[in-house]
């Protein structure tokens, strides 16, 4: 626009149709209005992106209930409901004319009768993806976890470890055909919120919220002070004592545990883990992120207060030195298990995949080792 009034204008002015002064006026106002005009750009862009959050937020509040769902006129939503209920995600293998129910539309009794009982887990061909139009993650891996014993998943990155988690806790639902039992039952019969609520989980990334310390070890409520302070201490007698001198339960944690080291934040989930007295933990990528002091000192509680104690532990770790104590050792690799048995059985098979990756692991130390020792 700048480049065509300004030709115009000389060939204007040279004509003596137009002043030099209205010439000037001429390119000053087109300066101006490109400038307006990348206003309206950037106004139009924000009102499309705002609008498709309006469309997202409209998806979610329109998704059918049950009762939705028995009403043929009502206006199906694009995203799915989540099957929380008991018995929900096996409701797809039925046809729904039969109105068939493949387990008990509660599980009340279930869980009051202390399932789980030992902690057996069995994943039995699961397969899995995140979408429908996406590849398998999960290719007909089958694994078992006998109750209390520990198993180890390892695997190059992008292999299927996170996912193989994310199925167990039905945070993606697995491929018709497959399932994972805890001590027999299937958990797509139980509700999400009784079978994460039967399962502890120390994260990568420690979760904690604003609030007190009280309220970060127990959300609801239901572990009694001395509890919390023997789970503490079991943890780390260190940070007894410096919560004590800060406040007791009482100390305020501010949001992600801002005032808090990597340190203790790992400490305090592990806490958290022990209060759930479940007969099953989760360990993905722990101690990744914290010091060797730490990590020696959280897995010490967990042979001591898990393992010990005949706790089923599931541990998914990049540091192969951390899974070399396990019972079992799962390998895998683009969503297929490769390989699966005892770490001392798996070390002797010559150019196996887990010997491969403790013998690169061993390889990377000893690089950093002489790197620190030029130092």
């Amino acid at each position: 626009m700048v480049f065509v009034t300004a030709v115009s204008c000389v060939f204007l002015t040279r004509a003596g149709k137009l002043q030099s002064g209205a010439a000037a006026w001429g390119l000053t106002q087109s300066l101006a209005i490109t400038g307006l005009m990348a206003w309206a750009v950037r106004n139009l862009t924000m009102l499309e992106s705002h609008m498709m959050s309006v469309t997202r937020v409209s998806e979610l509040t329109d998704i059918n209930t049950e009762n939705d769902n028995k009403d043929d006129t009502k206006k199906k939503s694009a995203i799915p409901r989540e099957m929380d209920k008991a018995g929900d995600a096996l409701k797809v293998n039925f046809p729904p004319k039969l109105n068939l129910s493949p387990s008990p539309v509660t599980e009340n009794a279930l869980v009051a009768d202390g399932w789980p009982w030992r902690g057996g887990i069995e994943f039995k061909k699961i397969s899995m993806r995140y979408n429908p139009s996406s590849p398998l993650v999960l290719n007909q891996v089958t694994l078992s976890v006998p109750p209390g014993s520990t198993l180890g998943v390892v695997g190059r990155t992008g292999s299927g470890k996170s996912s193989l988690l994310l199925s167990l806790f039905r945070i993606v639902e697995i491929e018709s055909g497959g399932s994972i039992e805890i001590d027999g039952v299937d958990v797509r019969s139980v509700s999400m919120e009784s079978l994460r609520d039967s399962i502890a989980i120390i994260p990568q990334d420690p979760t904690l919220f604003a609030g007190t310390l009280a309220f970060n070890l127990d959300a609801k409520g239901k572990a009694t002070p001395e509890d919390m302070w023997k789970a503490l201490e079991a943890a780390s007698p260190d940070l007894v004592r410096q919560f004590k001198a800060l406040g007791g339960l009482e100390t305020e944690i501010s949001e992600d545990g801002g005032n808090l080291s990597q340190g203790q934040r790992q400490l305090i989930c592990l806490a958290r883990a022990m209060l759930k007295k479940s007969k099953i933990l989760v360990l993905d990528e722990a101690t990744s992120s914290v010091d060797a002091q730490t990590d020696q000192q959280v897995q010490n509680t967990i042979r001591k207060q898990f393992v010990d104690k005949g706790v089923s532990v599931i541990t998914v770790a990049h540091r192969l030195d951390t899974v070399l104590g396990c019972d079992k050792i799962a390998v895998l690799g683009q969503g297929k298990l490769l390989e699966y048995d005892s770490p001392s059985n798996l070390l002797k098979i010559r150019n196996g995949e887990f010997r491969s990756l403790v013998d690169a692991d061993r390889a990377n130390k000893r690089r950093g080792s002489k790197q620190m020792a030029r130092v």
